[in-house]
């Protein structure tokens, strides 16, 4: 009716009537039901993230486009390897042997095991980075983080007779070098080589901090 127009009420504005309507759909052209869209995880993603899977959604009716979907992501803990941002940890174990006299050992990394360096003389907790070996970015391509290994020195809880006696002469020989350092009188050079520890600079730390508190006070 002139000026008005309107959606025709019979075909729904298709300009198509359906006679015989599928008992399934019952002319609508869809039903309820699930299926399964391929996607493509990118990498670096992590928890929280979200996959936007266009035409992937529910469906609009006949002769409307499907929507989108959204997937939000939930990335699994990893029994080997811990991840920061684009860096991941991963802790080795080694023999105290290991920790003195150094070496080489095999390493897990995203890629595979790959062989590292162990600096002689390495403390417990002590870090080896390896550069680039983390993971990539999704959002800068071709950068990757770093893997850091933390070594962790195992300490045996019995040895053999011949063992004890190599330990104990060890032991024998450390403390004569260290007296002979105070005889001689190069106790400088022994002071110089214990404050390279951390144990001595986390002491040295406390120290001055006390020192500062008390000074406060008596002022």
């Amino acid at each position: 009716m002139y000026p008005f127009t309107s959606i025709c009420t019979t075909c729904r504005g298709f300009g198509k009537v359906i006679k015989d309507h599928c008992l399934t759909c019952k002319g609508a052209g869809v039903v309820d039901g699930m299926k399964y869209a391929n996607v493509i995880i990118p990498a670096g993603v992590d928890s929280g993230d979200t996959i936007h899977v266009r035409e992937a959604g529910n469906s609009g009716g006949r002769g409307a486009i499907p929507g989108s979907l959204y997937i939000k992501l939930r990335v699994a803990s990893d029994p080997v390897f811990v991840r920061d941002g684009a860096d991941v940890h991963v802790d080795k174990k080694i023999s105290f042997t290991q920790a003195m006299l150094g070496g080489k050992i095999e390493v897990p990394t995203l890629d595979g095991k790959t062989e590292i360096k162990i600096p002689k003389g390495v403390q417990p907790g002590q870090v080896v980075v390896l550069r680039g070996k983390g993971l990539e970015l999704p959002n800068q391509a071709g950068y990757f983080g770093d893997q850091h290994v933390r070594f962790k020195i195992h300490f045996p809880l019995k040895v053999n007779e011949r063992q004890r006696a190599l330990l104990e002469d060890f032991a024998a020989e450390e403390a004569t070098k260290e007296q002979s350092f105070f005889a001689t009188g190069n106790w400088s050079e022994l002071i110089a080589e214990n404050m390279k520890s951390q144990n001595f600079m986390i002491g040295l730390g406390f120290v001055m901090l006390i020192y500062l508190m008390l000074s406060k006070t008596l002022s």
